[in-house]
């Protein structure tokens, strides 16, 4: 291995409504701004919204490769975005409904509030919390949502599918319902740990490939093996592998070429 390439950690970039742009990674807890009657605050790692403003004014917070953030939204709604991810959303609710938009992989802990649903755009589709804690996986073409408390329903031009816990909708062209999901290791990533529930080989890798910022390839086809294991997220790649290497999975970490953003390649044998 060229260099010691280090796990993902807290960061982000919030991009305010005037096109500015703060780096949130390093930055002390405390105020960030004011927009409006509005001050964003960081708080022991994430932002929170303070104060209230009769203009519709709209953040964005992504995340990169080897990243994730946390926020509380101005109703008191959480959520924890993933690596390679974004929500955008507004400073305050005014309107009947509230909707914030995502890309990649977000958790929601919704505050419920019947006379103003909670609706999350993404991609092709619509998710309206009706007293929720779910989590969003749109990294593929297919969306993934998952149901953990409450009622959750999801919606697709003129079609809709109510969820109960435990439940997930895979979402492409059509609605597919999954029953009995493990929402412990679909949710693990929010709690520090990649958790695997026989997923195959290359789930495994796409997971490691955002999360220490790397890229995989793949010489042959991939195993077809399932893998079931905790990992905390936290491991330094080397000791990530070794245990993938105990496993019987064979590779080699390369150096990627200079300018590219990533920290090295991974080539993947049979």
């Amino acid at each position: 291995m060229h260099s010691v390439i280090m796990p993902g950690h807290t960061g982000a970039v919030l991009h305010l409504s005037n096109g500015h742009k703060i780096l949130l990674d390093s930055l002390q807890n405390g105020a960030l701004t004011t927009q409006g009657n509005i001050k964003v605050i960081k708080k022991n790692g994430a932002l929170e919204y303070i104060g209230n403003s009769d203009k519709l004014i709209y953040n964005t917070i992504t995340t990169n490769r080897g990243r994730q953030w946390a926020l509380t939204l101005a109703d008191g709604t959480k959520v924890w975005l993933n690596a390679e991810s974004s929500i955008r959303y507004p400073l305050s609710f005014n309107g009947k409904e509230r909707i914030v938009e995502i890309t990649g992989e977000a958790y929601f802990e919704v505050v419920h509030n019947k006379k103003h649903p909670f609706k999350v755009r993404v991609k092709n589709q619509v998710v309206e919390d009706l007293g929720t804690t779910f989590n969003i996986n749109a990294y593929k073409a297919d969306v993934t949502t998952t149901l953990l408390s409450g009622s959750l329903r999801v919606n697709l031009a003129d079609r809709s599918a109510l969820l109960k816990p435990g439940q997930q909708a895979q979402v492409g062209e059509f609605i597919h319902l999954k029953y009995g999901v493990n929402t412990e290791a679909i949710t693990a990533w929010k709690n520090g740990l990649f958790q695997f529930d026989r997923a195959n080989l290359q789930t495994i890798m796409e997971q490691i490939s955002r999360w220490y910022n790397v890229s995989v390839v793949y010489n042959g086809q991939p195993s077809i093996r399932e893998f079931s294991g905790k990992i905390p997220r936290n491991t330094p790649l080397s000791d990530v592998l070794m245990i993938l290497k105990q496993l019987g999975v064979h590779f080699e970490v390369e150096g990627e070429k200079v300018g590219s953003g990533l920290a090295g390649k991974i080539v993947v044998s049979p």
